[in-house]
């Protein structure tokens, strides 16, 4: 049974991406078949669907504008799931028995960011009309009324 596709890019979207827009495609074009590439671009799309980071539409309630931007991120996410899926599972593995130093290069890890999925730069840059930060504005208000601050406004 063939896998099916999920997400914003297509698999003909993203071979059209790696064809004309990225230089380096070597572990995109390593991926067994149109299956293995069709579980990666979805699990591309799931790690920025549920990423708290951001707010994008589900697939097929995105703007004509914003799906060419989300076309490259799950694109590039792909890419970065085929280069560093099994590292970045290795390490999670050990955040999650809480060792903080491995390895002869003594490659430490900080143990409050275990529940965190790692979303490269590059796709964060893409993603920035999506971002979910809450921005908080702050500004003086002045008093514009005769009254003073004892009046009794509940009187009448």
């Amino acid at each position: 049974m063939a896998v099916s596709e999920l997400g914003w890019a297509s698999l003909v979207e993203a071979e059209d991406y790696f064809a004309n827009e990225r230089l380096k495609t070597t572990h995109w074009d390593a991926l067994a078949d149109d299956d293995e590439k069709n579980k990666t671009l979805n699990m591309a799309y799931n790690r920025i669907y549920y990423c708290p980071d951001y707010s994008t539409p589900v697939a097929g309630d995105e703007t004509a504008a914003q799906l060419i931007i989300l076309i490259k991120a799950q694109s590039e996410m792909a890419y970065y799931i085929a280069l560093h899926l099994a590292d970045e599972d290795r390490r999670k593995g050990l955040q999650a028995q809480a060792v903080i130093v491995a390895g002869i290069v003594k490659e430490q890890y900080d143990k409050d960011k275990l529940n965190e999925i790692p979303i490269p730069p590059i796709i964060d840059i893409l993603l920035a009309d999506f971002k979910t930060e809450e921005v908080m504005a702050i500004i003086d208000v002045d008093r514009d009324e005769d009254e003073s601050v004892d009046t009794k406004v509940d009187e009448f």
